[in-house]
């Protein structure tokens, strides 16, 4: 499938992925975010064996990648704040994990 080429000058890399981004209708940097974060808690459930702290290590490292994107306005706000409340809901497992 053929894209039309940027529009007007491309000056920065902010540039450019705004241009990716909205080529693909805006799914290109939630779709990044998701895969980084299946890799990195299947990576450390194989090595840790605990669950929760996976999902907290995985949701902790999107999140901070999805603020930065907001930021930039790569990404849109509700996609940020879905890792805001799974970091939050990681905290609380952890914590009642660590009650035990």
């Amino acid at each position: 499938m053929a894209y039309s080429p940027p529009p007007g000058n491309i000056t920065s890399s902010v540039d450019l992925f705004s241009w990716i981004n909205s080529t693909v209708n805006n799914w290109f940097f939630p779709g990044v975010i998701v895969a980084i974060y299946f890799i990195i808690i299947i990576k450390l459930m194989f090595k840790t064996d605990d669950l929760g702290k996976s999902f907290a290590s995985a949701s902790f490292a999107c999140m901070i990648l999805t603020i930065l994107l907001r930021v930039i306005n790569l990404v849109n706000t509700g996609f940020m704040v879905i890792f805001i409340i799974a970091t939050a809901i990681s905290v609380a497992w952890m914590h009642f994990e660590n009650l035990k």
